[in-house]
């Protein structure tokens, strides 16, 4: 007969559990610290939510969604990309580029052209067709974010960005960092649901 395991008690409080170690100090009625960072894991969820259905609807792999929409990106703010940019960008090996560059090209995603003045360096642009279907996929959800982002009063953007900024920092810091930030260890703080970046650090937005 097989061992099966055991779990202490579910506490009788109300309050979710996922942020370990940590109370909601505000008083009752009130938002709280916990509050917020539930509101924070939401948003990842949803994000993660987000880029599958985009990856779906490309019929593309996380990595290939993360490069096309750089190339796009890059292309807005007329900045050409090289192999050896987009492999700093998404942080994989050269080998590993050149067969992402291989895929999107064979699927139509990508073309490429020589340098002008530079016939030795390649540079690759997102082609009609990836632009008209990364509109399709989040031009939608894009303008419903920036309307929300329009609401906010002025001094609420900033609340935000600093927040924002602040959680970046904390989830970039090593453990190092937190222990030497906390005096002693970290605290632990589980990822949230949706599921792991295959490139880690590249938002949505």
């Amino acid at each position: 007969m097989s061992e099966r395991a055991t779990f202490p008690p579910r506490s009788p409080s109300p309050e979710p559990s996922f942020w370990i170690g940590q109370g909601n100090t505000a008083a009752p009625g009130a938002t709280g610290a916990r509050d917020v960072l539930a509101a924070l894991r939401a948003f990842r969820a949803a994000d993660a939510a987000m880029r599958e259905r985009a990856r779906a609807e490309l019929a593309v792999n996380e990595t290939d969604l993360v490069a096309i929409r750089h190339l796009i990106q890059r292309e807005a703010r007329r900045t050409p990309v090289s192999p050896k940019d987009l492999t700093a960008h998404l942080g994989i090996s050269s080998a590993a580029t050149s067969k992402l560059l291989a895929r999107l090209t064979r699927t139509g995603h990508i073309r490429r052209e020589a340098h002008a003045v530079d016939g030795r360096v390649q540079l690759i642009f997102a082609t009609p067709a990836a632009h008209q279907e990364v509109r399709r996929a989040l031009g939608g959800v894009h303008e419903r974010m920036f309307a929300a982002a329009e609401d906010l009063e002025p001094s609420e953007r900033h609340a935000v960005v600093r927040f924002l900024t602040a959680v970046a920092d904390a989830m970039s810091a090593t453990k190092t960092d937190s222990a030497s930030h906390h005096g002693g260890s970290p605290t632990g703080v589980a990822a949230p649901s949706g599921g792991t970046e295959a490139v880690p650090g590249h938002s949505t937005t």
